[in-house]
């Protein structure tokens, strides 16, 4: 039987599989795979023509932020006039699991079910939905400075380098001339999981939600999103700005990340230029080092990384 070489296993992430017979639906038929390295089957997308993409999301967050599967199944029905089952909300659960579940428990018990803390900013005419997990942020944070940073923005902040009229540089549009190492690596699990939610919806926008919402709920590094960061640039005398898509503290460092539908065609050199402004502005607004300071850009299929501390401004 032909190995497929496009699809990856869900639990192990293996490119080893073949397919496998396939399953009946009421109208048409979903392929079986199996993995020839963890000897499982599973089956890829969702069916679409029943739940969105939102409802799913919705349903795995109520669940990990607190809520019982059944208390999940009525919330879900009163807010979108739909009855879903308790089998449901447990594959979904468990489908988009990135880490979560195993401190699900003692997050829930410690801090309760009111986790996320949201605040919207309109800034340049567009609107940014920052969010943080306030039981994530508090046990594995790690760096004060970026506690207190993030509990700030939450209150407010001062909108004036955003929207103001002096002369200013969103991190996004930023073509400064630099050159660092990029290294390409798989998270099978993290790939993956954008890889559904790309098959589920197709408005890049709200793509690019989802992707940020799971990860702030379902993945256990994931502690904020949406996160306005600015410092002033000396050298240009100018005021540069953005938004962080997802932050995230893991293996003893801040991680910058930001999602781009199809990560390899992007410009590296303007990309690196974009997260490097990020780091620098994390830099000063926490007081965190570079060297505790990495960055990346991730679609469904690689994460790019660099050190910012590595990269050298032409």
């Amino acid at each position: 039987m032909k190995t497929n070489d496009k699809i990856t296993c869900k639990h192990c992430g293996s490119y080893n599989v073949v397919k496998r017979g396939a399953r009946k639906l009421v109208k048409n038929k979903r392929q079986i795979y199996f993995c020839k390295d963890c000897f499982k089957r599973f089956s890829t997308g969702l069916n679409k023509k029943r739940f969105n993409a939102w409802l799913i999301i919705n349903a795995v967050c109520s669940y990990n932020n607190g809520y019982s599967y059944e208390e999940v199944c009525e919330l879900i029905s009163r807010k979108y006039k739909i009855k879903i089952g308790k089998s449901s909300v447990e594959r979904w659960v468990k489908q988009y699991n990135l880490g979560y579940l195993d401190i699900r428990d003692k997050i829930v018990w410690k801090y309760g079910k009111k986790l996320i803390v949201e605040r919207m900013f309109r800034h340049s005419g567009l609107v940014y939905d920052f969010k943080f997990h306030r039981g994530k942020l508090r046990e594995y944070g790690k760096f004060i400075g970026l506690k207190n940073f993030i509990f700030e923005i939450s209150k407010g902040i001062n909108d004036w380098i955003f929207n103001g009229e002096m002369e200013k540089e969103r991190c996004s549009q930023s073509k400064g001339d630099v050159s660092v190492n990029v290294e390409s690596s798989g998270n099978f699990r993290l790939n993956n999981i954008v890889g559904e939610i790309l098959k589920i919806v197709k408005d890049n926008h709200l793509r690019h939600s989802l992707v940020e919402n799971l990860m702030l709920c379902c993945d256990r590094d994931t502690l904020a999103i949406e996160v306005p960061v600015w410092y002033w640039d000396r050298k240009f005398n100018k005021g540069i700005c953005g938004h962080i898509d997802v932050l995230q503290v893991k293996f003893g460092k801040i991680w910058i990340l930001d999602y781009k539908p199809v990560a390899e065609k992007e410009n590296f050199e303007k990309v690196v230029s974009q997260l490097y402004n990020y780091a620098l502005a994390i830099n000063f607004r926490t007081g965190v080092s570079l060297e505790n300071i990495k960055c990346g850009w991730f679609d469904c299929m690689k994460t790019y990384s660099f050190s910012p501390l590595e990269v050298k401004v032409r």
